[in-house]
């Protein structure tokens, strides 16, 4: 790392092994470090020397890592000091915890070397831009904070933008990356949201040509790259072409949220940092943080009862999203249903084996000189019975079909006969099986497999039900499994026009749909990723050789020995 300023920065953690390891990749890098075993330590050391930075685990012995963040956003000396919680923990509320207690960024310990490094250059580089011209009378004063958002998915805008107001942030959205720079020109924004894949600018090309911006005399603004397929390169890459951030849109909203929350944070700071150090002395800045504090904190508690009522509408939406997805695929068939359709099944069928026996025995004991005619119409009246025999027995059929795919009462992890859900997920589409459509089944010898029975009935569902809209009324959709590397696959393909290589990267992508609008909202392969994402397994899509697409989904046959590994739905 070369930068003009010799960096400073504090690393508080109380395990030696990796505080010893932290500050050695630190000084490699160039970057001189200290370290602090507790809170206590740290905020002696902060309160003695300057930092440009710190690292702060989340769990100290004598202090939690967000009470700390707190405490040194509330101390006048060191309120704008950059800050990076590390974390051994993987829950998502442990991250929006840190990020809404003062943090900067956040990171876990599992994260590469290099991808930590990168982040910390983020940081760093924020605090090392410095310019004149970024002052403004007011600014983040008594307005709402301003949002671009550039993004190509409509659906995906309509829903960022409706949440981001509800926080109460005035939101523009875009959907090219040349009528974002365009309206930039005309006014200056607080934050900046950039989509990683766009036609046209991509996200990449949008971050090198905004951060030129930003550096040439223009009010500074934080740039934040979200991605439907975050990886490290990626993350790398957005980085170094100027992003201050980089989040994934399928992770939690609230953690989305967060993030910007932080960015604006900094913004606010820097800009009340730029503002006093060129129009008030010494004396004059003591008084001036003072008031900031007082007006964050009593902000702060203004706002917490209604971020609690926030994050609570978000977590219901959420759920009647992924909900009403998969009362769609169901076709409200249910369980309960399916047992009331018993009843009135099995009333009819004793009448009818009852009307049969009478029939018998009339037919045994008739006159032999009983007209033909009449000994006719008994016998025609005989096989009547025997036809309402074989449709009651179609709709027993249908009904436990019904019962295997609905399968409400089996949310547990257990043992099941894949080959029969499959053909119960056949039974309830078999509708959509018009004339010009054939649909065939190719089953391995054992298709039992430990799964969550209902969720992975869902994935074969939304699977099959986009093999037969490809295909458009008149085409071939085939249904395999197989065993083999120590995984069940089951495979879907069709014969319809494939997946455009434009968009192979995003279909698992939330919200995103290439059907009309009204007819799909763009979740059910989302939703379907993460059923299998928490069956530690893997789905893969191709184009087959002779047309159409091939969907592959992969579950590990030993994950009943993993139970550590599996994550209920």
């Amino acid at each position: 790392m070369s930068d003009e300023l010799a960096w400073k920065l504090l690393v508080v953690e109380d395990s030696e092994t990796q505080a010893i390891k932290l500050v050695g990749l630190l000084e490699e890098a160039g970057i001189g470090a200290a370290h602090a075993a507790s809170a206590k330590d740290a905020l002696d050391a902060l309160r003695d020397n300057q930092f440009d930075l710190v690292l702060v685990d989340y769990h100290l012995p004598d202090m939690q890592g967000d009470d700390l963040c707190r405490q040194i956003r509330l101390s006048p000396g060191t309120a704008d000091v950059l800050l990076l919680m590390l974390t051994g923990d993987s829950q998502a509320e442990v991250e929006r915890l840190g990020l809404d207690s003062g943090a900067d960024d956040y990171m876990p310990k599992s994260a590469d070397d290099d991808a930590l490094l990168a982040r910390i250059n983020a940081l760093l580089r924020t605090r090392n831009r410095s310019s004149a011209a970024a002052f403004r009378p007011g600014t983040g004063q008594g307005r709402r904070q301003l949002v671009f958002v550039v993004d190509d998915s409509m659906t995906f805008l309509e829903f960022l933008r409706q949440e981001l107001i509800a926080d109460g942030y005035e939101v523009e959205t875009f959907g090219s990356g040349d009528l974002a720079i365009e309206r930039l020109t005309h006014g200056a924004c607080d934050c900046f949201l950039v989509d990683l894949v766009m036609p046209g600018i991509d996200g990449m090309e949008m971050c090198r040509r905004l951060d030129r911006f930003r550096n040439t005399g223009a009010a500074w603004f934080p740039l934040l790259m979200i991605t439907g397929h975050d990886t490290k390169e990626d993350m790398m890459r957005a980085l170094e072409a100027g992003a201050d951030d980089f989040v994934s849109k399928s992770s939690d909203i609230s953690i989305l949220k967060a993030r910007i929350r932080s960015l604006l944070r900094r913004k606010l700071q820097r800009d009340e940092h730029e503002r006093i150090s060129g129009h008030f002395r010494a004396q004059e800045l003591e008084i001036v943080r003072e008031r900031t504090e007082r007006e964050a904190a009593e902000r702060r508690a203004a706002l917490a009862d209604q971020l609690e009522v926030a994050n609570q509408e978000l977590k219901n939406t959420q759920a009647q999203l992924i909900q009403a997805a998969k009362m769609a695929s169901l076709g409200e068939l249910v369980a309960g249903i399916a047992h009331e359709i018993n009843n009135p099944v099995a009333y009819v069928k004793g009448h009818a084996d009852t009307v049969a026996r009478l029939l018998d025995q009339i037919m045994a004991d008739a006159d032999v000189h009983m007209p033909p005619p009449a000994m006719a119409r008994i016998e025609k009246a005989r096989n009547r019975t025997g036809d309402i025999a074989d449709g009651l027995e179609r709709v027993r059929q249908l009904v436990l079909k019904l019962r295997t795919f609905s399968r409400l009462d089996e949310g547990e992890f257990k043992k099941c006969d894949m080959r029969e859900n499959i053909e119960a997920v056949i039974a309830i589409l078999h509708h959509r099986l018009q004339d010009g459509i054939t649909l065939s089944t190719d089953f391995c010898d054992d298709n039992s497999i430990s799964c969550y029975p209902a969720p992975l009935n869902q994935v074969v569902m939304n699977l099959v039900s986009n093999a037969m809209d490809a295909v458009d009324g008149h085409g071939d959709v085939a249904i395999e499994t197989r065993r083999e590397a120590g995984n069940f696959k089951i495979l879907v393909a069709d014969n319809g026009p494939g997946i455009d290589k434009a968009i192979a990267d995003r279909i698992y992508e939330p919200f995103f749909t290439t059907k009309p609008v009204g007819v799909g909202v763009g979740l059910g392969l989302s939703i379907s990723y993460r059923i299998i994402q928490s069956h530690r397994g893997s789905i893969e899509v191709c184009n087959r050789p002779e047309g159409g697409a091939l969907f592959t989904v992969s579950i590990p046959l030993d994950l009943e020995d993993r139970p550590h590994e599996r994550t209920p739905l």
